[in-house]
């Protein structure tokens, strides 16, 4: 089956944005009293190309009800391509939306427009490109590798500047030490933190692009007795909102501007969100003040559910040009207004060590840009158990999330280990990646995150961030351990929306309706099985490989492989492929959980209520399946009609697969699913 979703007033042509901003430049006037009808017009075709960088296309133009069709081409952003006077155009290295032009050559008031997304990745007609957009997350060129230190702080170092004395035994408090060595390193440089253990009263903080370095993250640890507060945080300070700035025009899905009242107080670089008024066509408030303005953020007069971080890379006049593209789409009608923090911190990571004791997350990054984690352990074990289901260990507990991201863009988080907590309980205090306040563009690739209660969780997230090759399991509540609790949660505070997830080993992916709905997630090639580590031994109820309740707008799930062959939960179930009703309801394990919550938001979850399948904008109707083999009946569900690429973000295998596989999820080979590499690594005991 293959739905193409009805366009929204926000996701009109591309063309829109394109005429606001050849307005703008000079274009589109002309004072001509001839009716819309009656005026000639300018029309490229086609319409839309996606195409990989370097690649060509050919574009043609039809000028109606003029004598002269001759045109000129040009495309709007100055690294967007190149087109000759005949339209033939070679699309950038980089990724993006660009715009091809047609200008009429007598009458240069007469322009049309067409739309090339240029991205890493084999095209796609599998899923129509109103339900995708290009992802291109995480930092381009990866990590950086820097090797210049500009301290290697030792108790000998700390004396040699007079600072307090600690032992890499966990004696003393090295915070001082560390975080002097992070004031005083110049931007670019690495702050080496040999093997050892280091005792932290207090937090470090992070603001500006150094990288925070270990030996490794069995060798260098980080061991925090505090308060309330994270053991490190990536960002400046809390902000003094400037105004926001009134958005002057519809900006389509796809634009790559922005038109806005007054453009002055934007410079190059600066890292900027926009975001409207909550459009009920599609959104679902849900009831949740936290993770968008006016929680944050300039004042304003309602909830700003949906919205988009963003660079600005110039402007004209009062339109700020952008990367990347916007994914979904802003409504002149619901206000959409464009806002900065004073100071975003760029280029900041942290490397290589092992982290224990937060008391209000383990790290918590803010107002973050092209900033990285990497070859981390976040452990949230306790050497003593003050709750009966924290994890005897040897860490120092955690509560909150091991790593919150809010209000960033482009971050990565990578090959890293995010296990336990001191109480796992909902609300907040279990979780492991955290994405809100419509952070986007962002990676999460191939960590392995466990025994949570939201594993990794969506908030208020901000379109274009891949959650990637990730092992995710044993997600739980000590609140009612005979649920299946969501182990990758695509919404958990309204309006994620999208986001990809690729290649995932996770039992349940989910959205739901506690806080709020979510849309047009693209769940591709991931292994779902609705039978997490735990099931067998507790688990009664809501075990599902795919579970949306309703609400859940223009979902993809295309390439997946989903279920378990024979019982599964505590009670020895079989899985039903379907439900949608109740009976047989919560009870029944199944591949696809669809529609229930009717009653759901503002804390509660309604899971014994479902709505009606057939009904138009329900979200089985809305839902896009294809290409997904299950193990309850041994078959696909519905024939792509095309060979699925390898991957929606990436051009080539990944290293970190070595000679094992790729795509490791395969629905329509012999092998169906063979090694993901971080399952590899928890299985044999090397997490």
């Amino acid at each position: 089956m293959r739905l193409t979703a009805p366009r929204h007033p926000a996701l009109r042509s591309l063309a829109i944005a394109v005429s606001v901003v050849l307005a703008a430049c000079g274009g589109g006037g002309g004072g001509s009293s001839e009716s819309a009808a009656q005026r000639p017009n300018v029309e490229v075709t086609p319409g839309e190309v996606q195409l990989k960088p370097g690649d060509t296309a050919v574009f043609a133009a039809a000028i109606t009800g003029a004598a002269n069709t001759a045109v000129t081409w040009s495309v709007l952003e100055a690294n967007g391509g190149a087109i000759d006077g005949s339209g033939n155009y070679t699309a950038p290295s980089e990724t993006g939306t660009y715009h091809v032009v047609a200008t009429s050559a007598a009458d240069p008031t007469l322009q049309g427009a067409a739309s090339v997304f240029v991205g890493n990745v084999t095209p796609t007609n599998v899923i129509p490109m109103d339900r995708r957009t290009l992802w291109s997350p995480g930092i381009p060129g990866g990590v950086p590798g820097r090797t210049a230190i500009c301290a290697t702080v030792t108790p000998a170092w700390a004396s040699s500047r007079g600072l307090a004395a600690f032992g890499t035994d966990g004696s003393g408090d090295a915070q001082p030490a560390i975080q002097a060595a992070i004031n005083e390193c110049p931007e670019g440089q690495v702050v080496y933190l040999p093997a050892g253990t280091y005792r932290l009263n207090s937090y470090l903080q992070i603001m500006k692009g150094i990288t925070l370095r270990g030996a490794g993250k069995t060798q260098t640890r980080l061991r925090a007795y505090l308060a309330s507060t994270a053991v490190i945080y990536v960002w400046r300070s809390w902000p003094n909102w400037p105004a926001a700035v009134n958005v002057t025009a519809d900006v389509a899905k796809g634009a790559t501007t922005i038109p806005v009242s007054d453009a002055s107080s934007f410079a190059v670089g600066d890292i900027v969100q926009i975001d409207q008024l909550d459009d009920p066509s599609y959104l679902f408030y849900g009831g949740v003040q936290y993770f968008k303005r006016p929680s944050y953020g300039p004042a304003t007069t309602g909830p700003r559910s949906m919205g988009q971080t963003v660079e600005v890379t110039g402007k004209v006049g009062n339109v700020l040009t952008i990367r990347p593209q916007i994914h979904l789409g802003f409504d002149v009608a619901f206000t959409p207004q464009v806002f900065k923090a004073p100071v975003t911190v760029k280029y900041a990571g942290v490397e290589d060590l092992y982290v224990t004791g937060g008391q209000n997350n383990q790290i918590h990054m803010m107002d973050s840009a092209y900033c990285w984690l990497k070859g981390i352990e976040s452990d949230g074990t306790v050497s003593s158990n003050p709750a009966s289901d924290g994890t005897l260990g040897q860490g120092n507990g955690m509560r909150g999330a091991h790593v919150l991201v809010e209000r960033s863009f482009r971050n990565e988080i990578r090959d890293s280990y995010f296990h336990h907590a001191t109480r796992v309980v909902q609300g907040g205090g279990a979780y492991g990646i955290s994405l809100s306040e419509h952070t986007s563009d962002t990676l999460v690739e191939n960590n392995i995150v466990y025994y949570m209660n939201k594993p990794v969780t969506l908030r208020a997230s901000g379109g274009g961030n891949v959650i990637a090759y990730n092992y995710i399991d044993d997600a739980w509540t000590s609140a009612d351990r005979g649920m299946q609790e969501t182990t990758l949660d695509l919404g958990h505070a309204s309006f994620p929306y999208m986001e990809l997830a690729e290649g995932n080993y996770s039992p349940q992916i989910a959205t739901e309706n506690v806080w709020g709905n979510s849309g047009w997630m693209t769940l591709f090639r991931n292994y779902a099985s609705g039978k997490q580590a735990r099931s067998d031994a507790f688990e009664t109820y809501q075990l599902a490989a795919i579970a949306m309740e309703v609400r859940a707008m223009y979902m993809n799930v295309v390439g997946n492989v989903l279920g378990t062959a024979g019982p599964v939960g505590l009670n020895g179930t079989p899985m039903a492929y379907e439900v949608t009703s109740s009976p047989p309801g919560q009870r029944q394990p199944a591949v696809f959980r669809l529609g229930h919550g009717v009653g759901a938001g503002s804390g509660y979850d309604d899971i014994a209520t479902y709505e009606s399948p057939t009904a138009p904008g329900s979200t089985a109707a809305m839902m896009l399946r294809a290409g997904n083999w299950d193990y309850v009946r041994n078959q696909l569900d519905a024939d792509p009609g095309e060979e699925l690429p390898a991957s929606l973000y990436r051009v080539a295998k990944p290293a970190f697969f070595g000679s094992n596989p790729w795509p490791w999820v395969d629905p329509a080979g012999s092998t169906k699913v063979a090694v993901l590499p971080a399952k590899a690594r928890f299985d044999a005991g090397t997490p």
